[in-house]
């Protein structure tokens, strides 16, 4: 009996909210921007980047970043990427899912005490991410980029790149619309 009540009170709630979910107001309208400016972020690396649309769905993202993770007080390291991006088109208009494929540098300051240098190395990358558009001058995203990176050890009296692995890093943004 109270199963028969709970779904006949339902029914007679299902025409109502469906009349009211068609009353809501649609979406706004979010304006096309052609340049985005921002910080991007995660507790290893902290970085900046920019965006410029050259195309309805494409164009460059270029982001570099300061990684934070070394264990000695005089060593420091960073990166830029610079990807082609395609936004996947949705309807919903808030939502920006976008991937990208292109290049990385990496730059690694070692310091042993003794002796120091630089490392760099350029190579290729890609990323994926989602970003959410909450106003018509701000974005918040999760992106994930992806680069053929390397490990150093100390060898024959120097720092140099012992291998090869890939380097997986998550990533926050949140940038401004121009």
């Amino acid at each position: 009996m109270k199963r028969r009540l709970l779904i006949a009170f339902a029914l007679l709630l299902t025409p109502n909210l469906a009349a009211r979910a068609q009353n809501l107001p649609a979406p706004p309208l979010y304006q096309p921007y052609r340049v985005a400016l921002g910080i991007v972020g995660n507790p290893k690396a902290l970085g900046v980047q920019a965006e410029a649309r050259f195309l309805k769905n494409f164009g460059a993202r270029l982001a570099g970043t300061q990684v934070f993770t070394y264990e000695r007080q005089k060593e420091f390291g960073g990166g830029a990427i610079g990807l082609l991006t395609y936004y996947v088109p949705l309807k919903n208009k808030r939502i920006e899912p976008a991937v990208g494929i292109g290049g990385v540098y990496s730059l690694y300051h070692w310091d042993v005490g003794y002796d120091r240098g630089n490392l760099s190395d350029f190579n290729i990358g890609g990323g994926a991410g989602v970003n959410l558009r909450f106003s018509h001058d701000f974005r918040l995203g999760l992106n994930v980029l992806a680069a053929n990176s390397f490990e150093t050890n100390y060898v024959e009296g120097s720092m140099r790149i012992v291998r090869r692995k890939l380097l997986v890093m998550p990533l926050l943004s949140f940038d401004i619309l121009l």
